[in-house]
């Protein structure tokens, strides 16, 4: 658990800092239209707030500057939660997004569970992660560990192990950015 939260000092400014995002490929990835999209660390919901095709998304964020922000979005709901205890029902949300946070959660494996525990079945989990297995995402690494951020940056085959022991049909892509893509979907019956 981080010692400071470094997002209430950048929630008011985050989406003008971080504006590069492929929408057209979140959407693609997520399989959308869906009824109830769930943001997990989606902070300002900067990406979630932009996404088409969903009834209702919910921002879940533990830093409240940051869900704040996302209050200025219109139609997205906002929860103060952290990954590894959702406030969801069992199998009640369509698609479920991490983008970039991932490695922000304070306990990774317990919240590939939950990700999936309240996924429905025959639902989506796509997490947009930096991969740790390239120079600039190692030397980011080493910058928000020298921030005491907290983060625990994973391999692809380590998050895909983490969600495959709590039942995702898992898939991992890399493409020519920084980023890894890591697809999990529910098995639409048990």
């Amino acid at each position: 658990m981080p010692l400071f939260d470094h997002f209430a000092l950048i929630a008011r400014f985050y989406d003008r800092i971080f504006t590069r995002v492929n929408l057209e490929q979140i959407h693609e990835q997520l399989a959308m239209p869906a009824n109830r999209l769930l943001d997990v660390g989606g902070g300002t919901g900067r990406v979630s707030g932009r996404l088409t095709g969903a009834q209702t998304v919910i921002v879940i964020d533990p830093s409240t500057a940051m869900l704040r922000a996302a209050g200025a979005k219109n139609g997205l709901q906002r929860a103060s939660a952290h990954a590894e205890r959702l406030p969801f029902p069992d199998n009640s949300i369509d698609r479920v997004l991490v983008v970039d946070a991932f490695h922000h959660f304070c306990d990774q494996e317990p919240a590939a569970g939950e990700l999936l525990r309240v996924l429905a079945p025959g639902g989506r989990l796509v997490i947009e992660e930096p991969n740790i297995e390239l120079w600039p995402v190692k030397l980011l690494a080493l910058g928000e560990r020298l921030a005491l951020m907290g983060s625990r940056f994973y391999r692809p085959d380590a998050i895909r192990r983490m969600l495959e022991m709590h039942g995702g049909q898992v898939t991992v892509h890399t493409d020519d950015s920084i980023n890894m893509w890591i697809i999990a979907e529910k098995p639409a019956t048990a």
